[in-house]
């Protein structure tokens, strides 16, 4: 028989074994309601973030700060319009932080177009496009010009002028800005060769077209007749030097250290034999031939002029113009600067024998040739402009390829294979703890 301490103490282990069953029971509970509450947050959530945004370019500037706040799963781009650089970087940002971004487009031609601004007076800006439709070249103002479809596909160049404010092409739904460089400050040009017409009308070409034009003409093996403060021949006082023939004087190693130091040499005719120069020549000037065409009103008149040929050229020269098989110009580097060898001679000619545009040509002939090798400072960029060039290719860049369907959004996030199992756990096992309390 059973004591009352005995039962005193079996009611305790009893009751102690209760309350132990009872806190794990509650615990299980806890546990249950918390796996049930995450996988309703778990379906809630992907079915928030799992659809597919769809909006159109054009509505980006509108729109595009409440896509960056978005919880879209996949956003699809309907590209009617080129965005603008910020709206572009803004759906590449999109993408980083994990949504997936596509577009599409049918109406968006490739487009490229890049500035130059010659070396010449003035500063004259040239602008290279290319479209597979017509693009149109405009300003702030106006305007400016067009090439067909036609004309696009091959490349084409167009000459502005000096343009106001921003400058833009446009092909079709395709438009981008177009940076300009800045003008640069030129020096002047050295001409040196002897007295005649070809220095008289080289000189005269130049200085209508806007150069500053020094000369060291030759009248005599020991005369010579200047123009200008003929100093030290450097950068910083001479932007280019035109030798006409052989006759330099003394000034030859002057030349070379010149090019050297980034300066520009047009050798014309046979200047390049002289022996002071021949080291940095882009090649030997041969024997002088006739020209074929007797006439300046050709659509190539400098054929009518009469041409040393250039001949042992070197191996790092860029060959730039011939006629039939005959090299008659090339240029090459020569430390920082530039050599531009010209085989044709009497150009003067050109002025005096040609139609009525002959003058006109020939001053543009001569200030080209010039600039092409003249030495400017780097010219600097509008960077707000200048971005740009290829919008369609900078789009590919940032979102990838454009794509005809429009994708499905990701993945919804899946219940994790161990949610279920866990919750069964949890309940068998806070059913078992109560049967078995229930049973004692």
């Amino acid at each position: 028989m059973r004591s009352p301490a005995d039962a005193v103490i079996t009611r305790s282990v009893v009751i102690g074994r209760a309350s132990r069953a009872g806190f794990i029971e509650r615990a299980l509970r806890a546990a249950s309601l918390a796996l049930v509450a995450f996988a309703i947050w778990r379906v809630v959530g992907a079915g928030a973030a799992g659809g597919t945004l769809r909006v159109r370019s054009s509505s980006l500037a509108h729109d595009v700060r409440s896509l960056e706040s978005a919880r879209d799963a996949a956003l699809h781009v309907d590209v009617d319009a080129m965005p603008s650089p910020e709206d572009r970087d803004a759906l590449a940002a999109v993408a980083h932080a994990g949504t997936r971004v596509t577009w599409s487009a049918a109406t968006i031609p490739p487009l490229a177009a890049v500035a130059v601004r010659s070396r010449e007076p003035g500063g004259p800006v040239r602008i290279s496009v290319a479209s597979t439709e017509k693009v149109a070249v405009s300003d702030g103002l106006a305007a400016l010009d067009s090439v067909t479809a036609a004309g696009a596909a091959q490349g084409a160049s167009l000459s502005v002028g000096a343009p106001s404010g921003a400058v833009a092409a446009g092909s079709g739904a395709a438009r981008t800005p177009i940076g300009i460089p800045a003008g640069v400050a030129l020096h002047p040009v050295l001409l040196i060769g002897h007295a005649g017409w070809e220095a008289k009308f080289a000189a005269a070409a130049l200085e209508e077209q806007g150069w500053n034009v020094d000369e060291r003409v030759f009248v005599a093996p020991t005369a010579d007749v200047t123009q200008g403060a003929i100093g030290v021949i450097d950068t910083a006082h001479f932007s280019a030097i035109v030798a006409l023939d052989t006759t330099l004087g003394a000034v030859g190693p002057s030349i070379v250290r010149f090019v050297r130091e980034g300066g520009g040499l047009l050798l014309l005719a046979d200047a390049a034999n002289a022996p002071s120069i021949r080291a940095i020549a882009p090649a030997r000037a041969g024997t002088k031939k006739t020209a074929a065409l007797h006439a300046f009103d050709s659509a190539d008149p400098v054929n009518a002029m009469p041409v040393y040929p250039l001949e042992s050229p070197r191996g790092d020269i860029v060959r730039l113009t011939t006629r039939g098989a005959t090299l008659t110009s090339a240029a090459r580097r020569e430390g920082a600067g530039r050599v531009l060898q010209i085989g044709f001679d009497e150009t003067w000619r050109w002025r005096m024998q040609g139609g009525t545009d002959a003058a006109a040509a020939h001053r543009a002939w001569w200030s080209r040739m010039v600039g092409s090798i003249a030495a400017t400072p780097i010219p600097a960029v509008d960077e707000a402009q200048s971005a740009e060039g290829a919008p369609l290719a900078r789009l590919i860049g940032a979102l990838g390829p454009a794509t005809t369907v429009e994708p499905s959004a990701s993945e919804p996030r899946r219940l994790p294979a161990w949610l279920f199992p866990l919750l069964i756990i949890c309940l068998l096992a806070e059913w078992g703890s109560r049967r078995w309390r229930g049973a004692q």
